[in-house]
């Protein structure tokens, strides 16, 4: 307390010396009997000579007692805020530059600048960050503006495959933790009455039904726009009501699906001339590091995001390098495997879309033929699939 009292006042280092032995030893003691506060008093090499400190308005003060005792005072150096303050005002770009810094440390400090993500597995680091960010939660995003219950609350209605996740703050950094677990199933809300019908034609594998009334069994064939589970059910009273039928209708059916591929093509085929642009990201601003510009005509750009640190700290920065290659059209002839491999990976696009991830094929034969230069693939096959499609009951 007494030593940040006495930089606040400032303070005079000097010396004191005298031509005999004992002059500045008696010029000490009649400054401590006249009330006069010094601290740090040593002597020097020469034993003549005494080093100390006293506060700055008492320094001038010292005078009288100095020439009653024929000793010289020699200044060393002043010290404390009084004096840094004459110093910095002198001085209007250091004065300048510690305000601005001053102001960018407040501005700076009440913003998220680091922004991580951890226990993820199957979904991509950057595909929840860029889901975070459409929710509020980006680098130089204000704090008091994130809820961080509202914003795990968001990122779990748009990733049902996870099963917990939180916001964790902690200064200017967020954390992103999360768990994978089984899709929550969506509850049905609609409260307008509905039925469940067939979209297509086939043999019933299995039907479970959670509100309405079942109008098919296991085993049935069923056809297109068939009525499988009706809105309308019977209570216990003997009365009915007229609900959102909800089910899980699993039938048998039969599809077609075909491809084409033209033997003549033109394939992009990778040259050696490549273009390399880096950049760098701090709080959130990015500044190019070269002057390439980004290349025009047949070019493949791949990213890669090298991020900083300091003493195993990332820092909110990272370098962003930007890899450039050239492509150039060249014709080529298929061979017939090659057509056919192609003509497979379409049917097999085909068949994930029209499936659903719980579909099946259970089993398919197909037909090749060339005509006109062009691979023809036509596929028949057996498939598993959910056929249930709601539709409105409509009442007149």
């Amino acid at each position: 307390m007494v030593g940040a009292i006495r930089w606040l006042t400032g303070w005079v280092a000097f010396t004191v010396s005298g031509k005999q032995k004992g002059q500045a030893e008696r010029f000490l003691s009649l400054c401590t009997r006249g009330g006069k506060v010094l601290w740090e008093m040593k002597p020097t090499q020469n034993e003549c000579t005494f080093s100390c400190r006293i506060r700055a308005s008492e320094y001038p003060s010292l005078l009288p007692e100095a020439r009653k005792c024929r000793v010289r005072m020699r200044m060393l150096g002043k010290y404390g805020l009084p004096f840094y303050w004459r110093r910095a005002t002198r001085r209007k770009g250091m004065l300048a530059g510690t305000a601005l810094f001053l102001l960018l440390l407040w501005m700076l400090s009440g913003r998220y600048w680091l922004i991580t993500v951890s226990g993820n597995d199957q979904l991509a680091a950057s595909t929840l960050l860029q889901a975070a960010q459409e929710e509020g939660l980006y680098q130089g995003a204000l704090r008091n503006e994130v809820d961080p219950q509202s914003l795990a609350s968001a990122l779990m209605k748009r990733f049902p495959e996870i099963g917990w996740i939180s916001i964790n703050t902690r200064g200017s950094s967020a954390e992103i933790c999360l768990q994978e677990g089984v899709p929550i199933p969506q509850e049905q809300t609609s409260e307008t009455p509905a039925n469940i019908l067939a979209s297509v034609d086939g043999v019933i594998l299995s039907i479970n039904t959670f509100d309405g009334t079942a109008m098919v069994k296991t085993g049935e064939a069923v056809t297109q726009g068939q009525l499988l589970i009706s809105g309308i059910k019977e209570n216990q009273l003997g009365g009915t009501s007229a609900v959102y039928a909800r089910g899980k209708i699993v039938a048998k059916t039969k599809r077609s699906f075909s491809a084409q591929v033209p033997l003549e093509q033109v394939k992009a085929v990778k040259t050696e001339r490549t273009v390399c642009r880096r950049s760098v990201t701090f709080f959130g601003i990015t500044l190019p590091l070269n002057l390439h510009k980004e290349p025009e005509g047949l070019w493949q750009r791949e990213q890669e995001e090298f991020p900083l640190t300091l003493l195993d700290t990332q820092l909110p920065a990272f370098i962003t390098q930007e890899t450039w290659n050239q492509y150039r059209e060249q014709p080529c002839t298929l061979t017939q495997e090659e057509a056919e491999s192609l003509a497979w990976e379409s049917i097999e696009l085909q068949q994930r879309e029209l499936l659903g991830a719980e579909g099946r094929v259970l089993s398919q034969k197909s037909n090749i033929k060339i005509q006109d230069g062009t691979l023809f693939l036509t596929v028949t096959a057996q498939c598993q699939e959910e056929i249930g499609v709601s539709q409105e009951i409509l009442f007149g």
